[in-house]
């Protein structure tokens, strides 16, 4: 599983383009870390099967409460790496006023346009070194490569991701929300650069010795525990990274 990993990472950022080099990244104990998280509490099951006709996605009613635990998980790493978090939903922003606040144009990392006054907020009024911004959409959940071609497999919702192939079926749990993570001082998007980029690249985490389900398209709360783990570990993985990214000094 190790080996299907690195490729998928591989084909992954072979084909995105690449980013600027980022400036040298410095902080310190005490800045302020704005963090938004918008991801949903209910959990999906997406199966792949041998043929297109025994594929579903099925949506559960389980109360996962799974976007509070992310946005706990986040802000614990922040505050233990020394920073200050800021809730940036009580501050009045949501996600479509902060995404896409800062893009690459040509070898450089510059504010978006049309973005610059929200920038100006977040960095003069309240003070902020950098925001981590997370919410859910379509993920890529695995890459296939057979010989031909390789075969991206998406996935709208976090949960359960499964695959079945010649009577073998292998589970993953997804993390169906990308990271956004903003410094504003020097000005970059380190997520979509080395070393963030390939630390949050990969959004499904393999479920080893995941027992198969009594129903597999009836799983019961108790047979979901093992995934919202899976994606609570990738969540505490990658805000660790994010952080270590950030370089407190």
């Amino acid at each position: 599983m190790r080996l299907v990993s690195l490729l998928f990472l591989a084909a992954i950022l072979a084909g995105c383009a690449t980013a600027p080099q980022l400036p040298k990244i410095e902080s310190s104990r005490g800045d302020r870390i704005g963090v938004l998280v918008e991801v949903g509490g209910n959990p999906a099951h997406t199966h792949v099967g041998t043929t297109v006709f025994n594929n579903f996605v099925k949506k559960y009613p389980y109360q996962w409460n799974l976007g509070v635990d992310v946005r706990r998980t986040i802000e614990r790493s922040v505050k233990e790496a020394g920073f200050t978090v800021v809730d940036l939903r009580q501050e009045g922003f949501d996600y479509q006023k902060v995404t896409g606040l800062i893009q690459a144009t040509g070898d450089q990392w510059q504010v978006a346009a049309g973005k610059k006054e929200i920038f100006r907020q977040l960095r003069e009024q309240h003070k902020l070194k950098a925001l981590i911004v997370v919410k859910d959409a379509r993920v890529v959940a695995t890459l296939e490569c057979g010989g031909g071609p390789c075969t991206e497999r998406y996935v709208d919702h976090s949960g359960l991701y499964t695959r079945s192939v010649f009577g073998y079926t292998s589970y993953r749990a997804v993390a169906a929300f990308p990271w956004e993570v903003y410094v504003l001082d020097p000005v970059a998007d380190i997520a979509k650069a080395e070393p963030l980029r390939r630390s949050l690249g990969e959004s499904s985490y393999f479920l080893r010795g995941f027992k198969s389900p009594a129903d597999f398209e009836n799983l019961t709360e108790a047979e979901f525990a093992p995934v919202r783990d899976g994606i609570l570990s990738f969540t505490q993985e990658a805000s660790n990274a994010v952080v270590r990214a950030l370089n407190v000094k």
